[in-house]
Parts: C-alpha cells; sequence; structure tokens
C-alpha cells in the first residue's frame, strides 16, 4: 500500500539521485581502500622499529580496525549497487505512475493526491449544456435525470481510472520500500561507532500532526514537541505544518514560504506534463479530449501566476509586515491562500476578509493597478483598515495601543466570471446561483476563525468577519458552525445569508426579487444572530448604492431586508477632518477614494466594527 505516499510526492522524486549516489559511494569505498591499505602497509613496516608488547599491541589493534574499515568498503560498494539499482527501479515507477495520471487527465478527470480520479467541474458543466441542449433548458426534471446519468457513467470511468492510479502508487510505494530495503541491508551488521571508541545516542521518532486534528488539537501537539523536532519538522516538511490552525503565525509563516519554491518547482513539472498532454490531444483531433487537457494547463499556469503573486506580497515592505498564514496550490481551480496584514497572535482585534464573485490571488489580493484606487488590493485595503481602525481608537480613553490584524482569506475558489483573470479560460459564472463553492469553504474558514483564536497571545480576542458579495455567504455558512470565537460579522453586497431550498444538480436558483417566498422570509436560512453563533446586535450589513448584487435574494433574503440585522449608513460623513465619501457599485466597499485618499464610509464603518467601537458607525453623532 502507497500509505502516506502522495501522487505529488512521486512527481516531484529525483531518480537520478540515486544514480549520483552511487557514484558518491563508489568514490568514498575507493578512498577509504587506498587510505587503510598504505596506513596499513606502514604498521606493518614497524616490525624492526616498534617493537616488544607495545608495538604488537599497537598492531593488533589497528589489524581490528583495519578489518572493520574493509567491512565499511564493503558496504558502500553493496550500497553503490543498491543505489543503481534503485535509480532504474524508482524511475521506471515514477514514469508509470505520470502516464496514469496522464491518462486520466486526457479523460477529463481530476486527479487529487491520493490517487483518487474525480470528474472535473469543466466535464460536469460541459455535460450539463449538452443534456440541457437535447432536452430544453425548461426542461428541469429531465435534464437533471440525463443529467444523473451521464454523471453515473462518468464515475465508472473515474473509478476504473482511480484504480490504475492508486495501483502505480502502490507501485512506486513497492519500488521505493524496495530501494530503502536494499540500502539498508547493504550496511546492515556494520561495526558500531563505540568499537571505534566513539559514543552513539539512541534516535527519537518525532511524532507527526495530528490527521484531521481540530486546531486544539494541532496545538497541543505542536506544544508537546521538543525545539529540536520543531525544528526537523520545519525544516523536513514545512509543508505539514503551514496550514495547521492553531499554530503559531509566524510557524506557519515559516513554513508556508518555505513551500513557495517547493510548489513552484511542482507547478511547472505538472506545466510540462500537461502541454505534453495538450500536444498529443491535438495530434488525435480528440476535441473534448483537448479542451480538458487546455483547461488543465490553464489551471496549472493560473496557480504559477497566483503563486508568484503570493511571493511578491509577502516579501512586500510592509507596516504592519504581512504574513502567510496558509498556501495551497494543489486544491481547486485556482490558487488559494492566507495573508495577514500584522501579527494574529498578538493582536487585540483581528478582521478576516472573505472575497466573493470574480475574487482570484492573481487579480485581487494585490489589485490590478486601477488609478481609482490608489491602495488596491486586499492587503492594500487591509492596511487602510487597520490605520483607520487605529485612529478611532487613539480617540478613545484607554485604547490608543491595542493592536489590529486583518487577513485576506482565499481559502476556497469563489465562482468567476467577467471580473478576473480567470474568466477568459472557461465559463464558471454559473456557478454563483449555487451554495457550493461556499460550502466547501465554510468548514475550512469556520476553522480558521478558531485557529486564530487558540493561536492568539491574549486571552479573548475580538474577530470580526467580513463577508464580500458570495463571500458573505461563505462567510456565514462558516459561522453557522457554531464555532463561536467570532465577535461581529459584517456583510455588505450580500445576495443572501443561505437558504433553506437545496441546490438542484447544476440547476443555478435566484429567488426572483420580490417573490412572495422570499419577501416573506420562509427561504431564509439564517433567522437571527445566534444561527450564526452570535451575540444579538453583532450582525451588521451594508448596501452601497446602485449594487445590484445586494438585490438578488438569491440565498434567502440579502441581509438589508432582515430587521434583525443592524443596518450601517454608506452616506457621507466627516470626522475629525477626515472626509470620507460614499461610494456606488458593488466593488467599492472596502477600497480607497482617490479623491480624498481615505476609505469611503462603509470603510470607515467596516473599521469602526473591527476595533470594537459599533457605535462609531452605527451613531456617527458620538464621534468627535
Amino acid at each position: 500500500m502507497s500509505g502516506h505516499l502522495t501522487v505529488p510526492l512521486v512527481e516531484a522524486w529525483k531518480p537520478a539521485a540515486f544514480g549520483a549516489q552511487a557514484l558518491e559511494f563508489t568514490r568514498q569505498a575507493g578512498e577509504l581502500r587506498t587510505a587503510v591499505d598504505g596506513q596499513h602497509r606502514a604498521v606493518d613496516g614497524s616490525r624492526d622499529t616498534f617493537r616488544r608488547e607495545t608495538g604488537n599491541a599497537m598492531r593488533a589493534r589497528y589489524d581490528e580496525v583495519h578489518q572493520k574499515a574493509l567491512i565499511i568498503a564493503d558496504a558502500l560498494e553493496r550500497g553503490r549497487d543498491a543505489a543503481t539499482s534503485a535509480e532504474s527501479s524508482v524511475g521506471s515507477a515514477q514514469r508509470f505512475l505520470v502516464t496514469k495520471k496522464t491518462e486520466a487527465i486526457g479523460k477529463g478527470l481530476e486527479v487529487r493526491d491520493d490517487g483518487t480520479c474525480v470528474i472535473s467541474e469543466t466535464t460536469k458543466q460541459r455535460l450539463y449544456s449538452s443534456v440541457a441542449a437535447s432536452v430544453g433548458d425548461n426542461n428541469a426534471a429531465t435534464i437533471a435525470d440525463k443529467y444523473a446519468v451521464g454523471i453515473a457513467a462518468l464515475q465508472v470511468e473515474a473509478n476504473t481510472h482511480t484504480i490504475a492510479v492508486k495501483s502505480a502508487l502502490n507501485g512506486a510505494a513497492d519500488a521505493d520500500t524496495g530501494a530503502k530495503k536494499a540500502i539498508e541491508a547493504a550496511f546492515a551488521n556494520l561495526p558500531t561507532p563505540d568499537s571505534f571508541g566513539n559514543a552513539t545516542t539512541s534516535a527519537t521518532v518525532t511524532p507527526q500532526p495530528p490527521k484531521g486534528g481540530t486546531p486544539q488539537e494541532n496545538r497541543a501537539w505542536w506544544d508537546s514537541l521538543t525545539t529540536a523536532q520543531r525544528d526537523e519538522i520545519a525544516s523536513n516538511s514545512p509543508g505539514s505544518i503551514g496550514n495547521l490552525d492553531g499554530l503559531p503565525a509566524d510557524v506557519r509563516d515559516t513554513a508556508n514560504r518555505a513551500m513557495i519554491p517547493i510548489e513552484r518547482a511542482r507547478l511547472e513539472a505538472d506545466e510540462a506534463t500537461l502541454t505534453a498532454v495538450v500536444a498529443a490531444a491535438a495530434t488525435t483531433r480528440d476535441s473534448v479530449a483537448l479542451s480538458d487537457a487546455q483547461t488543465s494547463l490553464d489551471r496549472t499556469r493560473q496557480k504559477l501566476a497566483d503563486l508568484s503573486v503570493v511571493e511578491t506580497a509577502v516579501n512586500a515592505d510592509s507596516k504592519p509586515p504581512r504574513m502567510l498564514m496558509a498556501l495551497d496550490m494543489q486544491s481547486g481551480r485556482q490558487g488559494r491562500a492566507a495573508v495577514s496584514v500584522g501579527n494574529p497572535d498578538t493582536a487585540d482585534h483581528i478582521a478576516v476578509t472573505t472575497p466573493g464573485l470574480g475574487s482570484n490571488l492573481e487579480s485581487t489580493l494585490l489589485g490590478g493597478g486601477d488609478p481609482k484606487n490608489p491602495k488596491g488590493g486586499m492587503l492594500g485595503e487591509a492596511e487602510q483598515l487597520i490605520a483607520t481602525s487605529t485612529r478611532q481608537l487613539e480617540g478613545v480613553d484607554g485604547r490608543s495601543g491595542e493592536e489590529i490584524a486583518a487577513i485576506a482569506w482565499f481559502g476556497y475558489d469563489p465562482p468567476q466570471g467577467g471580473l478576473g483573470s480567470l474568466s477568459d479560460l472557461e465559463a464558471d459564472m454559473s456557478n454563483v446561483g449555487f451554495q457550493g463553492r461556499a460550502q466547501e469553504g465554510a468548514q475550512p474558514l469556520a476553522s480558521f476563525f478558531t485557529g486564530l483564536d487558540v493561536a492568539n497571545e491574549t486571552s479573548d480576542p475580538h474577530i470580526t468577519a467580513l463577508g464580500h458579495s458570495y463571500g458573505s455567504l461563505t462567510t456565514s455558512l462558516a459561522l453557522q458552525e457554531q464555532s463561536g470565537v467570532v465577535d461581529d460579522a459584517v456583510f455588505y453586497g450580500s445576495p443572501g445569508l443561505g437558504r433553506n431550498v437545496p441546490d438542484l444538480p447544476n440547476i443555478p436558483h435566484f429567488a426572483p426579487n420580490g417573490g412572495f417566498i422570499t419577501e416573506l422570509g420562509v427561504n431564509d436560512a439564517v433567522t437571527s444572530a445566534e444561527d450564526l453563533g452570535l451575540r444579538p446586535g453583532h450582525v451588521y450589513e451594508m448596501t452601497e448604492r446602485d449594487d445590484p448584487v445586494a438585490d438578488l435574494d438569491g440565498f434567502g433574503r440579502s441581509p438589508h431586508q432582515m430587521d434583525w440585522v443592524t443596518h450601517l449608513s454608506t452616506d457621507p460623513i466627516t470626522v475629525d477632518g477626515q472626509h470620507y465619501s460614499g461610494a456606488s457599485g458593488h466593488s467599492e466597499y472596502g477600497r480607497t477614494d482617490g479623491a480624498t485618499n481615505n476609505l469611503h464610509r462603509s470603510g470607515y464603518n467596516l473599521a469602526a466594527i473591527v476595533a470594537g467601537l459599533p457605535e462609531n458607525a452605527t451613531d456617527p453623532r458620538t464621534v468627535r
């Protein structure tokens, strides 16, 4: 069985290293034999000059060392033979696995790390479009039935490829185990170090992270390690700890930064493989295989672009400094990451912003240089948010020293289309009508919230969840996990917080604005702050002028229609000589007004809630 071996790990193997090691073993064996033979001749020639018991004892002792040295030289030569064989067997197993993965990708499947093959989203969308075109878009029941039949057939093929890929993965594990055993056998029964007069220490096994652990369990494991064990984990397997919720922020940051060159190398290898698949599909004129392979190649290139943006973002000279709290370039259709401006472990107030439709790392994390938004991108907005919150705190006696951290959380795949670079790759807009993407992000976001609370060094940090657009739905679903660590939530430009009517298979659902059931609130999955694990009066919403998304009522009623939610004005306001302008549309809530170099009023409101000063947003007359 493959055990903990994964497809990316096997792809990252470098079998040529065994060949290089075989040459090194050969060199070491040769040098050792030359050295001990020379010393043996010198010692043996001392009989005429170094006599009696002392000389005889010296020569007897050297004979023992000489024999042990020859045993080591023999072992090095056996190791050479084992390493040479390993280069062949491991390389063959790696190539076979890559072939099986390539075949699966060519059939429109995605290959997960454990070898499981799943139907790609593109293939599902293509099937739905084909079925809808054949029976008519308005015949929902027939579409659903035919779609289910088609998915079942595709699942059979996915299962077949899963068997093939996992078999290849098991074969790689066998080759790995065989190489390990052969090399270990080559060096078995060697003279012990203490037989040469040296001391030795027994090795200890470093405990591994808990599988699927909660943030609390993750932290308990980390705290149980010695400093040496922590250093070993961080050095040898940074990918195992960078995304572990509950661990200290500086540990996650260091580990995730270490993964950037590793992930780049893996993605570049995937790019080369997929380029070959695309070329092969083009020669066979298999349009479906070509389309699927091209989509996978485009996604890989998108992740490379996302990774470059993340690297630029975290290496930027920023005050407060930026920390890479999460990095995942393997899951999903685009890169995933979480970047904090400021240290959440020492912060008194932590804001976590979840973006929505059209957001992705490449175009959203640092922004696209929009002249209307001089401090562009979510990280620029985070810096402005912190500055504005800090300014508000400085106006309150005894609170000027409170620290703030603001996090841009891209831990899921927001629907794309029309607002981001991925819209050029494939049609993804329809997914904004489903809760599926938000449901995928809910559990990891809830765990992330809890991890912040576990890792924070204060007694009880004030955590605010900020959800924009489709990200408000993701945030709502995460809060419904009832982690209980979030103190306030602000939803803005929200199409709804969750609906009771379930998604039909690949059939988008938007309740008509003003529809009878929607207006009654019967379709609302969230009817109180308690449903979100929050206290009454700690849920807020904002709706800018001319924001079409906030009137969609796509997932129950939009929160601006809910009387239990505190509604914040977005009208212009001047506070202490600082003007915060009004804004319009769907995208301006957290952005900076180029004319004033301040946040809009909506951003001022966000800063007030984040700072734990809700009265500044709800009743601006109380502001100095």
